[in-house]
Order: structure tokens, then C-alpha cells, then sequence
């Protein structure tokens, strides 16, 4: 849009209008996503957090990766019995299932 005319156009105020309206509607969407991402942010604390509290109570959270890596571990390991393998794999389908 040319600014430094005396008059404009009605086409050109109708495009400087729906560029104005865009606009708004961005800054709308931007504000309602920053405001959703804090309503969560407020519902919910990192799992950092979690697991130093939980640390703090003496209890270990683990993952469900850790605990697959653990399983794969076990029943590879040549030290276990079969009846700890066969465990393993069942609580490893159990993990994998859920993924």
C-alpha cells in the first residue's frame, strides 16, 4: 500500500484491511498457544523434577526404555536361568505391546 498518497484506492484499503486481519489472527493464534502451553506447564512438572523427588524418597523411577534395556540384558545375559529369560521376554512383550 502506498502511505504516501493523499487517497487510496478502495482496493487498496481492502487489502491493507485483510492484511490487518491476518495479522490478528496470528497474533490470536500465537496467544492461545503460549497460553495453552502454560496451562500445561502449570498441570503438569518435568520428569527431571519427578524423578529427584522421587530420588529424595528413595525411590528410583525408570523409564520403560530403561526397563526394556534391562530385560534385553537379562536375556542376553549367559548367567541367567531359563525360567528368568522366559520372564524377561514376557515382561519385554509387555513393554514393546504398549509402544
Amino acid at each position: 500500500v502506498d502511505v504516501d498518497a493523499s487517497s487510496f484506492t478502495s482496493e487498496e484499503l481492502k487489502k491493507a484491511l485483510a492484511k490487518m486481519k491476518e495479522s490478528e489472527k496470528a497474533e490470536r493464534k500465537v496467544s492461545f498457544l503460549l497460553l495453552k502451553q502454560c496451562t500445561v506447564r502449570k498441570k503438569f512438572r518435568p520428569i527431571e523434577q519427578l524423578k529427584e523427588e522421587f530420588e529424595k524418597l528413595n525411590m528410583k523411577m525408570e523409564t520403560d526404555y530403561e526397563i526394556m534395556v534391562k530385560l534385553i540384558s537379562k536375556f542376553n545375559s549367559s548367567a541367567s536361568t531359563l525360567d528368568e529369560k522366559v520372564a524377561a521376554l514376557y515382561d519385554l512383550e509387555y513393554y514393546v505391546h504398549q509402544v
